[in-house]
């Protein structure tokens, strides 16, 4: 028997900050993906898993009372490192679900939302739809619905950044503070255009949070590709807050000739920005291997 289990990326943060105290991200789960296939361990097989997954597995299994020495745990991955995908929330995620599915246990999003925040500052991707969540607890704050229909052209700035040594920064919370106007009217029009399935409203929301980003983590040329995305009538971009892509964000509606004319502007005119894919937003959350939504007990 195997349970495969496969959990969404990320293309960075709708929104991140902190408002009132609190600090939050709000989700930006992508059509990208980390599996787990987990099945019965074979005598003497041996597991090779990152060191984040492996530590996960065995946190699982202590928290559920699983028997570890049952379980074989292989993970694969679509998701860049160290970029903004939310890869290592993902493969956790995926990891901790499928070992306990093929125990016969179901932890829900909250239960393995605690158990990743321990292991590092963590994404929500494993929730379903979008959700406002608190990264370093592990606390989901708020189910915003599901996603609009919008497809994102992802970009890269180059480099890589750590996410632990990210949020181990001295000066981050009156950095964050800072922004907290900002950051909360980013979050008023990404809740309004997620609940009214408003691609104008969740576009000029992302980039309220990524413009007031900058003094954090500053993108070279942010704001030359907000630009380039307008012309092409793109409603906006997102970024990783703590990592190096930008989104551009597009209706459903737009045509693909559009879209790779703003592909090609910003090649043209942004030297530290680099094209990798396409995507779309959807909903976050725990799926089959085959690609239906694993519910929670």
């Amino acid at each position: 028997m195997t349970v495969s289990v496969k959990v969404p990326g990320a293309c960075g943060e709708l929104v991140q900050g902190v408002a009132d105290g609190i600090p939050f991200l709000v989700t930006c789960p992508i059509n990208m993906w980390s599996t787990a296939a987990a099945s019965v361990k074979e005598h003497n097989e041996k597991i090779a898993l990152k060191e984040k997954a492996a530590h996960a597995l065995n946190m699982v299994c202590e928290r559920f009372a699983l028997d570890k020495a049952e379980i074989a745990v292989s993970l694969t991955s679509q998701l860049l490192r160290s970029k903004g995908m939310s890869s290592s929330s993902a493969d956790i995620a995926a990891v901790c679900k499928a070992a306990a599915l093929l125990q016969g246990k179901n932890p829900t999003e909250a239960q393995i939302a605690k158990l990743a925040a321990e292991i590092e500052p963590t994404d929500g991707v494993f929730c379903r739809g979008i959700v406002k969540f608190n990264h370093l607890t592990g606390d989901i704050l708020e189910y915003l619905g599901e996603p609009p229909p919008v497809k994102i052209l992802v970009f890269d700035c180059g480099g890589k950044v750590d996410t632990v040594v990210f949020n181990q920064r001295g000066e981050l919370p009156q950095l964050n503070e800072e922004k907290e106007k900002q950051v909360k009217k980013a979050f008023e029009l990404v809740a309004y255009g997620i609940k009214y399935k408003d691609a104008e409203a969740l576009g000029a929301g992302t980039t309220i949070s990524a413009i007031a980003n900058q003094h954090i983590l500053y993108k070279e040329d942010l704001a030359d590709v907000i630009e380039i995305v307008k012309k092409y009538k793109g409603t906006g971009i997102n970024i990783a807050h703590s990592g190096t892509l930008i989104g551009a964000i597009f209706t459903e509606r737009e045509n693909a000739e559009v879209m790779r004319g703003c592909v090609e502007a910003i090649r043209k005119r942004c030297p530290y920005t680099t094209y990798l894919f396409s995507t779309e937003l959807v909903s976050g959350g725990f799926f089959y291997g085959g690609g239906k939504r694993i519910n929670s007990i």
